[in-house]
């Protein structure tokens, strides 16, 4: 049965982790100066208080068994009418002649009295506010809110736009009133008259009996004109507000340090989909170099001092044969004065962080597991990895040191290490001292800082015998370009690519049998003296 390989990609964490450390600066430090921006400008803002007050919607109900409810009595009316009331010019006018008689604060009230008219032209309503809870019966409770400059500015508000909605909410229902009032007053009218009512001759002790209906009815309405009150009622007037409400300056920093943070990880994490990167061989071809071969990625978190193991077993094992062969063809072109020496490679990188510490380990203890002589040149002076890769004794004094290197020997069976100690990179210098003590040695590694970082590892590269560019998945296709075209144009030799972190390349179907020590075999870089 085929199996068909699933097109699925897993999440590279470890690549997402590199691409937000490399953004991690601006992704704290942008959001950081704004944060702190807004925290200085939300501090100087005038601040703002908020109070409330609480009126209850009611059902309508009838005071009267001879005046129908709807004359004396004013339905419920649904949020949205009552919401457009409070805005309406009798009800704004009447709140705020209230509102100028119970503050003494002369500036709020015009600051108030100004917000509310250009919010009434321009529809957005900020200083008075109306909330409500209302159900389908159209009762439940309405909210009042008002905003001011100082507390008793906003209290005052609250509380005279309150008066002013029930004001105008027992007028309603007084329209009813008023309306049965006129139409008594002049039935008692015709019923003075005589004893004709509607054209229909009536006694006059009907008469009499009816103009006595009416009185009393009269005199009812007018019990219920003093005691109409229409459907809404107060619940709780403002309270005096103990603090602002705006400006939160901790707060609005909180959010919006919140805010960028999220919106630059978004950023960085869509820009870097965005950017064309190496995903497997096929994006190395075009640069017309060997491939040497394909490495794993490491499993996990591993630290240097622990991948001694891995290095030596299973997928990685198998790769970094296939880069040792690689590397073996590349070399046995070498002619002239270069055949007679142990040839010297440089192993770098476009940028820190893709595999070329590990790979030179890899490689060295890969060629001497074949019984030959390796000289490891740590020369990345920025983040030395070697020691801590192939050093069994990490507490080991060097038995040989020559200005600003530093020897030991037998770190790994058949594998020397040389590690130079400068805070620069010196290119005639160190090839000197590799030359001081190369003739014993079958081939030098040299791990180098990254091509695109530190400008003097082609320098050094154009003195060696050649320059393996490691290049780990995820890496931008256009810094691959970059890194082809410096070695080229100061006349570097490349050797090859190494795709480091490649998944497949860990699918090594039983293959990879753990390195072993093995007979030292023939040497066929040229011949040495």
């Amino acid at each position: 049965m085929t199996r068909i390989p699933s097109q699925a990609q897993d999440l590279d964490v470890a690549h997402l982790a590199r691409v937000l450390r490399r953004a991690l600066l601006p992704l704290l430090l942008i959001p950081a100066l704004l944060s702190a921006a807004t925290y200085f400008y939300s501090q100087s803002r005038p601040p703002v208080y908020q109070a409330s007050a609480g009126l209850a919607a009611l059902p309508s109900s009838s005071g009267n068994d001879v005046l129908s409810s709807s004359l004396v009595s004013a339905p419920g009316l649904p949020a949205g009418v009552v919401s457009r009331a409070l805005r309406s010019p009798e009800v704004t006018t009447s709140a705020l002649a209230r509102l100028k008689k119970s503050l003494p604060d002369d500036q709020q009230y015009q600051l108030i009295s100004e917000a509310v008219r250009a919010e009434l032209r321009s529809g957005n309503y900020q200083t008075v506010n109306l909330q409500a809870d209302i159900d389908q019966n159209l009762v439940g409770n309405y909210e009042i809110v008002a905003h001011a400059g100082t507390p008793e500015a906003a209290k005052a508000a609250a509380d005279a736009f309150t008066q002013a909605l029930l004001e105008w909410d027992r007028n309603r229902a007084l329209e009813g009133v008023n309306r049965a009032r006129t139409n008594l007053t002049n039935q008692l009218e015709q019923l003075r008259g005589g004893t004709t009512v509607a054209g229909q001759p009536v006694t006059a002790g009907t008469a009499d009996q009816m103009r006595a209906e009416v009185t009393r009815s009269l005199q009812q309405l007018e019990v219920l004109r003093l005691t109409a009150t229409g459907t809404l009622s107060l619940i709780s007037g403002a309270v005096l507000p103990e603090a602002p409400i705006s400006p939160r300056p901790l707060r609005d920093a909180l959010l919006v340090l919140g805010a960028g943070l999220f919106f630059g990880l978004l950023f960085a994490l869509l820009r870097d989909r965005l950017v064309q990167r190496v995903q497997d061989e096929d994006a190395l071809r075009p640069f017309n170099l060997p491939i040497l071969g394909m490495l794993p990625p490491l499993p996990g978190r591993q630290q240097p001092a622990s991948i001694g193991p891995f290095m030596q077993n299973g997928g990685f094992h198998s790769g970094m044969e296939f880069v040792r062969l690689g590397l073996l063809s590349g070399l046995g072109e070498r002619s002239g004065e270069a055949a007679g020496r142990p040839p010297v490679v440089a192993i770098s990188s476009a940028d820190k962080d893709e595999g070329k510490s590990v790979t030179t380990a890899g490689l060295a203890m890969s060629y001497a597991a074949r019984g030959m002589r390796v000289l490891v040149v740590d020369a990345d002076v920025y983040r030395h990895q070697q020691k801590q890769l192939l050093m069994r004794d990490q507490g080991a004094a060097p038995v040989h040191q020559a200005g600003t290197t530093q020897l030991w020997t037998e770190v790994q069976p058949h594998v020397d290490l040389m590690v130079l100690q400068d805070s620069r990179l010196e290119p005639a210098p160190l090839l000197s001292a590799i030359q001081s003590v190369g003739q014993q040695y079958d081939i030098v590694l040299v791990d180098t800082p990254p091509v695109l970082m530190i400008a003097d590892t082609l320098a050094l590269s154009r003195l060696l015998d050649g320059l393996i560019l490691v290049v780990s998945v995820g890496t931008p296709q256009a810094q691959v370009d970059r890194l082809v075209s410096e070695t080229q144009r100061l006349g570097v030799r490349p050797l090859g690519f190494v795709l480091n972190r490649y998944p497949a390349a860990g699918e090594t179907y039983g293959y990879g049998a753990p390195l072993t020590a093995a007979p030292r075999e023939e040497v066929t870089y040229g011949s040495r003296n």
